[in-house]
């Protein structure tokens, strides 16, 4: 599974894919006051009461792949 966390300004984008080609939107968040620099990582859990080994590689830092689109126009008031 590939996991893709993208940043425009103070509004953050969160993916995922199975093929790391093809990426559908999970979370679309704003966060007001983070102007900066921010930390982020990852983790895995288990919604129930059990333990497993978790192994996340091939992590990289790049340019922001979230392209902006047309959308949906805004409504007139």
């Amino acid at each position: 599974m590939w996991y893709r966390f993208s940043r425009r300004e103070d509004d953050y984008c969160i993916e995922c894919s199975e093929d790391g080609i093809k990426f559908k939107q999970m979370r679309i968040c704003h966060m007001c006051k983070a102007a900066d620099e921010i930390q982020f990582g990852i983790y895995a859990c288990s919604p129930e009461d059990s333990s497993f080994k978790a192994t996340f590689t091939n992590m990289e830092i790049s340019e922001y792949k979230w392209l902006a689109h047309d959308g949906q126009k805004p409504d007139e008031e």
